[in-house]
């Protein structure tokens, strides 16, 4: 905890210690004094009321104050030498705004810890705002929490659970050794997606086809009174989430649209939509097209010259001859989709009906990092996520599954990640793409998926764990010697 008015206040390792001193006494206190109301909203989800006694936050304010009475430097005063009442004044608002960050943060974990929950990634918090209650991450609440001047402090968060539930037996899996057959559809593919991957889009002047790109203004409304608005936002024409809403039939609508015109899609707010008064009701967007862009993939003569081959035909040996080289990465994602079925087949674990915008977020980054370490472009990828998103409840559920279960996996055969490991996976998709290892590595981190590629190696790491000690049957000789 900072202490407002000491420069470098957390800096000095004695200050440093005595921070960490005063937060751990905040915790144990917190733990024996914070109440709970704990209300199930929905399958894995609970809304929590977390009430912090008055006499808890008197005190940490007189610790704090104390400090700041000894270390704190005032104009016309010597170090330590202020009057109680000119530091309140001059540090008062600091003082507050700093504990309520640590009494929010450490009241949310002790509560939790109390309570045994499990809980899924941050809560939300439940904020009264003047356009309804709205739910915000903690960075955002923190705007709005105070500590009162009297009384006991409480606000309201939302959390969603992890799923309890036991692994089945992990040694022994049966594996059939998988038959991997390089096809001509697969060398075309191939080829596709290479031209794909240098293309780009142009802007058209005709209506909109499924897959093309619109830039368009998106508005919501409820009851006829706009609740959002994002003007020139891009997204493609295919079934989509739009602000978490799911639009089934997106694609429908905004098939034949031209640039100029608009379009309407009714809606009905979800369970879990952040301004928590509008749930269940029916709302409607608007879309109003400025632009249409369609993927054109490199052209094909184009695409010889780059990768110096001569005719197609040519262009098709090598491709093939690359699948074949690749034949052994195939075999071992072949064996692995079935250690993950196996999984799935024989673990008992509840997952609600639908899922919550937070948990399909969670299988839509599974899903892209497995894409982009196939090397996928960008386009087919997006297609992809979008159908994910939306219709596409069962592989969500199952990516979810398979995702909770490795996580179990992980933690009874204590697998861990390394930088190392991270960094040559990082390099070898910056292969694949044809571009820098950094600038990999930072659209990884700004588009918040390089904790989930750490996720996906821990994941790999485990199958791989559990094929050393699977049964393989049906292996060739010198398949079955290697293992």
């Amino acid at each position: 905890m900072n202490i407002p008015g000491v420069a470098g206040a957390t800096e000095t390792p004695e200050m440093l210690e005595r921070a960490q001193e005063e937060t751990e006494r905040l915790l144990k206190e917190l733990k024996d004094a914070v109440k709970l109301d704990a209300r199930d909203i929905g399958v894995l989800r609970k809304e929590l009321h977390i009430t912090v006694p008055a006499k808890v936050i008197a005190d940490h304010l007189e610790q704090n104050y104390k400090e700041l009475m000894h270390d704190a430097f005032v104009p016309g005063f010597r170090k330590g030498r202020a009057p109680r009442r000119l530091i309140e004044k001059r540090f008062g608002g600091e003082v507050r705004e700093s504990l309520t960050t640590a009494v929010v943060g450490q009241s949310f974990y002790a509560a939790a810890e109390n309570a045994k929950l499990e809980t899924l990634g941050d809560p939300l918090f439940r904020i009264d705002t003047d356009a309804g209650a709205k739910l915000m991450e903690f960075s955002e609440a923190m705007q709005h929490l105070k500590l009162p001047e009297q009384g006991d402090f409480g606000y309201v968060c939302e959390v969603e659970l992890k799923p309890a539930f036991e692994l089945p037996e992990l040694k022994g899996i049966e594996v059939k050794f998988p038959e991997i057959k390089i096809t001509k559809a697969m060398v075309d593919e191939q080829i596709l997606r290479r031209r794909k991957l240098r293309g780009r889009y142009e802007l058209i002047d005709e209506p909109a086809q499924k897959d093309d790109m619109l830039v368009a203004d998106v508005a919501l409304s409820v009851d006829g009174v706009e609740v959002k608005r994002e003007d020139n936002a891009t997204f493609g024409v295919r079934p989509a989430r739009v602000e978490g809403i799911p639009l089934l039939t997106l694609d429908e609508t905004l098939t034949g649209v031209k640039p100029g015109e608009a379009r309407q899609a009714d809606c009905v707010i979800p369970d879990d939509f952040e301004q928590a008064d509008l749930r269940g009701k029916a709302g409607r967007f608007e879309f109003k097209v400025h632009e249409i862009k369609r993927l054109v993939p490199e052209v094909l003569e184009e695409s010889l010259k780059a990768w110096g081959v001569e005719s197609e035909n040519e262009l098709q040996k090598d491709v093939r001859a690359d699948l074949e080289s690749e034949r052994d990465q195939l075999l071992e994602r072949a064996k692995k989709a079935q250690v993950e079925e196996y999984l799935l087949k024989n673990t008992k674990l509840d997952l609600p009906e639908s899922f919550s915008t937070r948990q399909t977020d969670r299988a839509v980054s599974r899903r892209i990092v497995e894409l982009q370490q196939k090397g996928m472009a960008a386009s087919d990828i997006e297609a992809r996520i979008d159908e994910l998103r939306t219709s596409a409840q069962e592989e969500v559920g199952a990516g979810l599954r398979v995702a909770f279960i490795l996580d179990k996996v992980a933690e009874t055969l204590k697998v861990e990640v390394t930088d190392e490991e991270v960094n040559t996976e990082i390099a070898r998709m910056a292969r694949l793409y044809n571009r820098r290892f950094d600038r990999v590595r930072d659209d990884l981190q700004s588009r918040g998926l390089l904790e989930q590629l750490v996720e996906q190696i821990r994941h790999g790491k485990c199958l791989e764990a559990l094929l050393k000690d699977a049964k393989l049957v049906g292996a060739p000789a010198d398949e079955k010697e290697s293992t």
